[in-house]
């Protein structure tokens, strides 16, 4: 049975679902930190089923400004070329993956010739111009895992089974995406392989783009955790965890060991960069821990979201809304 306890870090075999946002995708050298991270992981114990990837940096918002520069007439995708031309070229990942990204900026740049010629960008439209980020990215993730002797492959979302309702820009994930993804893992993926999933997106069950909403990529890790029944869902930041207090404003601030999910939502609800209630549901029904973790400091337990309420902290954090 899986340890769904939460508390023992060092447990060997311990299956997990990791996600990392843009910020540690900012760019080549954020990458390759992220992938030896997982490498180093998997060496400890730690083997991923999944790794769920946000868009590198700030792709999302320039492929958001490229949407309102299109309804002005303009079609420029040189930034995000670039960006992704140089993380390939530093990595020397080799003509085929340069081939998928070319792919996926020729598709863009149709799409942003369409909103130009019709002068709309539709809500159904911006969830499918904003979804080429998180798919040009776990390419190249996976490719560079691959490359440090990693395998993985990357999968969009909906080839695994996240299938959303039709509210786009904040679809939901619908129940029976759970039994959909759990098949895809239990027949489909080499469980030695590492899934590298696009975080935030979707499709309906008529195969159109949607993306989640708030706290979206963590939405899709929680979702696999939860469907593949993993031992933990791993969120990984650029702090030790949850803290006690905001640390811009005390300087006393520490990372919390543990809290519970409903702790965790109210911390969210005024103001604490915690979990969005939404995404936490999925592990919360499961019982599966959430831990919160430092990509640059990963030897820290981080903080464990679970169940359980810490009875010794008669407080466990102060936030405010401003």
């Amino acid at each position: 049975m899986p340890n769904r306890g939460g508390d023992d870090e060092k447990k060997e075999d311990k299956r997990v679902v990791m996600k990392f946002g843009g910020s540690s995708l900012a760019d080549a050298s954020r990458i390759e930190h992220v992938a030896q991270l997982i490498k180093s992981q998997i060496s400890i114990g730690n083997r991923p089923a999944a790794v769920v990837c946000s868009a590198m940096g700030k792709t999302t918002n320039n492929l958001l400004n490229a949407g309102d520069f299109a309804l002005e007439g303009r079609v420029n995708i040189d930034a995000l070329r670039t960006l992704h031309h140089a993380t390939i070229k530093e990595f020397d990942l080799g003509q085929h993956v340069l081939d998928d990204i070319n792919s996926l900026l020729n598709e863009l740049e149709n799409m942003l010739n369409g909103v130009k010629l019709l002068q709309e960008l539709s809500p159904r439209s911006l969830d499918m111009l904003v979804s080429f980020g998180e798919r040009m990215s776990i390419r190249i993730m996976a490719a560079r895992l691959n490359q440090i002797g990693v395998p993985a492959e990357a999968y969009d979302s909906w080839t695994i089974g996240m299938i959303t309702t039709s509210e786009f820009g904040d679809a939901r994930v619908l129940p029976s995406s759970m039994d959909s993804i759990r098949k895809t893992f239990a027949n489909k993926i080499d469980p030695n392989t590492v899934a590298i999933v696009t975080g935030f997106i979707g499709h309906t069950v008529d195969g159109k783009v949607t993306t989640l909403g708030r706290g979206g990529s963590d939405l899709s890790a929680t979702t696999i955790g939860a469907a593949c029944g993993l031992d933990e869902i791993q969120v990984w930041k650029d702090v030790d965890g949850i803290m006690s207090c905001d640390p811009r404003m005390v300087n006393s601030a520490v990372p919390i060991d543990k809290v519970s999910f409903e702790e965790a939502a109210e911390l969210a609800y005024f103001g604490a960069k915690v979990l969005h209630p939404i995404a936490m549901m999925p592990a919360m029904e499961a019982q599966i821990p959430v831990r919160v973790k430092n990509s640059y400091n990963p030897t820290h337990p981080g903080t464990v979201i679970n169940k359980d309420r810490n009875e010794e902290n008669l407080v466990t954090a102060i936030t405010c809304k401003r």
